[in-house]
């Protein structure tokens, strides 16, 4: 018995025909749905961003942020351990030495010290696992010098502690005299161990001593280092008019995308020219934010921006910004920190 096998003859030209029409159709039906979402979308970032550029409308606000010791809590970090308890790195200047420490707060204005994770330091940020481990990076500074360090805890109890059990400082590859302004892209750990680890950081190199441009570098298994220049952002912020140095960062979450808030300063050496821009999820610029104080200050440099749980559970967006004392009200110039409610971003006003 012989088995029939059918043939089909497929016309590639009818075939083709058929899927363009459909795809027609399919855009047809579909196009009154893009131009109904797509103001939403534009609504909800406009709503983020007059948030950002109205201190004055935020939900909490304070300036020249100081610890419990009366120490200045520069370029501090925020985040959330259980509803309603915070934590926050920063940096602190001393008697000619910058120190990095940790304080923890019930309602992100009163802040208690904890302990100094390390001296002649600066620049802090910080990275925490689901399940226990943190790992800080910060600015490591010598005379004439500065690179990046690392050190990993194992736990809340060893971080609060200062009680690490590794520490990595990354050779400079791009500059030779400064690295730093670290932040995190994406850490992997297998198994929380840190010799089994993938970094992904971005930071500022100082460029042939003369301004800081932006890098991302890879540390594997806490002992492998790489780095390259971001240059296609570097160039895009030049063109936008900024000639002086492209430096510290941080990532966010809005709405189911990534953005950064970037320091730029757009005149070399004066520091009342420190601006921060708006970036998209590769840290392209998008917008320059026009930020509005109590009290009429124009510089704002060292963005931190976190989300955290009050004590009732509700989301909020912490952000933190340094004042220079340079074009800003003596009121106003240090640490500010103000709180967002998202839930209330829209159309906010001075």
């Amino acid at each position: 018995m012989t088995n029939f096998v059918p043939s089909f003859r497929v016309n590639k030209a009818n075939t083709y025909l058929m899927i363009k029409k459909l795809v027609d159709q399919i855009f047809v039906w579909l196009w009154p749905v893009f131009c109904f979402c797509a103001p939403l979308f534009a609504n909800d970032l406009d709503n983020l961003i007059n948030c950002l550029e109205s201190v004055p409308s935020a939900e909490t606000s304070v300036y020249q942020l100081r610890d419990n010791q009366g120490r200045s809590m520069d370029c501090l970090k925020v985040w959330s351990m259980n509803h309603g308890e915070y934590m926050a790195i920063y940096h602190s200047f001393k008697e000619g030495v910058f120190s990095v420490r940790l304080a923890r707060s019930k309602n992100l204005l009163d802040w208690q010290f904890l302990v100094c994770l390390d001296e002649h330091a600066s620049q802090p940020n910080i990275w925490q696992s689901a399940n226990g481990p943190f790992i800080a990076a910060y600015e490591k500074d010598a005379p004439n010098s500065c690179w990046i360090k690392l050190r990993f805890y194992p736990d809340y109890a060893h971080l609060i502690q200062a009680k690490f059990s590794a520490e990595y400082d990354i050779q400079r590859t791009l500059a030779p005299t400064a690295e730093g302004t670290p932040s995190f892209e994406s850490v992997r750990l297998i198994d929380n161990q840190i010799d089994q680890s993938e970094i992904h950081l971005r930071f500022h190199y100082y460029k042939r001593a003369e301004v800081d441009r932006l890098a991302v570098g890879r540390l594997i298994n806490f002992r492998q280092w790489e780095a390259k220049p971001l240059d296609q952002i570097n160039r895009q912020i030049k063109k936008q008019g900024s000639s002086g140095n492209f430096g510290d960062r941080d990532k966010f979450n809005w709405k189911g995308k990534f953005y950064y808030l970037q320091e730029v300063q757009k005149t070399a050496r004066d520091w009342t020219s420190w601006q921060i821009f708006l970036c998209d999820s590769g840290g392209m610029p998008s917008r320059k934010l026009s930020i509005q104080s109590h009290h009429g200050s124009v510089s704002y440099s060292n963005p931190n921006i976190s989300w955290v749980k009050n004590v009732e559970g509700e989301n909020k967006l912490v952000v933190t910004l340094f004042l220079p004392s340079e074009g800003n009200a003596p009121k106003e110039s240090g640490q500010l920190l103000y709180v967002l409610d998202p839930s209330k971003c829209s159309k906010a006003t001075p």
